[in-house]
């Protein structure tokens, strides 16, 4: 009797597994499947297709007949700078640039209608999936400038992770620039290339009641390139164009004339030179008024300087700058310039009196000349003057 009820058990679940086998959708019977899974394709750095024309970043599992939807939308990052985009030449600075999706659903389209409960529930949770098509994945920029750009971008790519789309979600990137002191004033442009992934495709299968669902995605990358700019502002710029100095070891109170030039786009006001002086100068006279100099225009300072007795005769370099007025009426510092200058030998003393002794000797020859004259006329004609003639006084 025990036996008899235990075969019966047996048949019965036997038939009860057979039944639910057959009751199970056949690819959900693939070997090393798990119900309620999701899966993703692999990052594709492209879109490519197999040879059997269908794309291979595709998840295995993805069965087009069984699609409910086509959405239609997909990301669009918007870039722009933030803060401030004039910048001064010379300038080192990070660029901060906000990256915004403004990636929206445009519409869908039904690609088969629900045949029945189980299907219009997997056919809602599909729809959500698809709504996400306009969130960017994986997001890489590169900041880069043209060719024979003024400006220098010195970091690589960098990583901004993913952002959500509908919403205009940001996310934000910084590039280190670098612009040439010697940058002519203008608008320049900057290349920024983003590169991202995006869900292009969901499909949904299974059963929603039963939490045993299956979700496939396919994903595609997106390419975006915009050109951001910034502004290298007009500034003054200064040049030293020519010195002169009559300086000479152990000598004081000698000058030294630096001839600047305005090499900039804009005209300084109320300026200033000044000079930074070492060993073996010194000076208490290391300003020169220069006043107002437009672009073009050039201008001399005249310091006074002392050198030392040791001093070596060679050329010196001396370190100028100019204090000024912008447009704006703001203080500005010009570049640090160097001017040149040669110390020339102490001058002997005999050297020096040397021009002195012809002019000393005529000089001398003349009184000498001058005081015989004189004594001439005072001593030996004044006294032929006064005698009288003896043959005059006999007759």
């Amino acid at each position: 009797m025990n036996i008899t009820k235990t075969t019966i058990v047996a048949l019965l679940i036997i038939v009860t597994l057979t039944s639910l086998a057959a009751s199970l959708p056949a690819d959900e019977l693939r070997a090393g499947r798990h119900h309620n899974a999701t899966n993703v394709s692999p990052a594709a750095s492209m879109h490519r297709t197999t040879a059997a024309g269908l794309p291979d970043d595709l998840s295995q599992g993805f069965t087009f007949s069984e699609n409910f939807y086509d959405v239609y939308g997909q990301p669009n990052l918007v870039a722009s700078i933030v803060g401030d985009e004039k910048f001064d030449r010379g300038d080192e600075v990070t660029l901060t640039i906000d990256l915004t999706n403004r990636g929206v659903v445009l519409g869908f389209e039904s690609d088969r209608m629900p045949d029945d409960d189980e299907e219009i529930d997997l056919a809602k949770m599909e729809l959500g999936y698809e709504l996400q098509q306009v969130n960017a994945i994986g997001i890489t920029a590169v900041l880069a400038a043209p060719e024979g750009s003024p400006i220098e971008v010195k970091s690589g790519p960098q990583q901004a992770g993913s952002i959500k789309g509908d919403k205009g979600a940001r996310k934000t990137v910084r590039f280190n620039i670098e612009i040439d002191e010697n940058a002519p004033a203008g608008t320049y442009p900057l290349v920024l290339a983003t590169s991202y992934m995006y869900q292009k495709n969901a499909q949904v299968s299974g059963n929603v009641s039963d939490s045993r669902t299956d979700v496939n995605f396919w994903y595609d990358t997106l390419d975006q390139t915009q050109v951001l700019s910034i502004t290298i502002k007009k500034l003054a710029d200064f040049e030293v164009t020519n010195v002169s100095s009559d300086l000479r070891a152990g000598e004081d109170d000698k000058t030294l004339s630096i001839t600047y030039t305005n090499t900039g786009e804009e005209t300084a006001t109320e300026a200033v030179a000044r000079i930074s002086v070492t060993d073996p100068f010194s000076s208490t006279d290391d300003q020169a008024y220069l006043g107002t100099l437009a672009p073009g225009e050039s201008l001399t300072g005249t310091f006074v300087l002392d050198t030392d007795s040791d001093a070596a005769i060679k050329l010196y370099g001396i370190d100028t700058e100019i204090g000024f007025k912008d447009a704006a009426g703001d203080l500005k510092v010009s570049e640090s310039m160097a001017a040149t200058a040669t110390i020339e030998p102490l001058i002997p003393t005999s050297a020096k009196i040397k021009p002195y002794i012809l002019p000393a000797v005529l000089l001398i020859l003349l009184s000498l000349v001058a005081t015989g004259v004189r004594y001439y006329l005072m001593n030996v004609a004044g006294k032929n003057r006064n005698t009288p003639i003896a043959d005059e006084q006999d007759d």
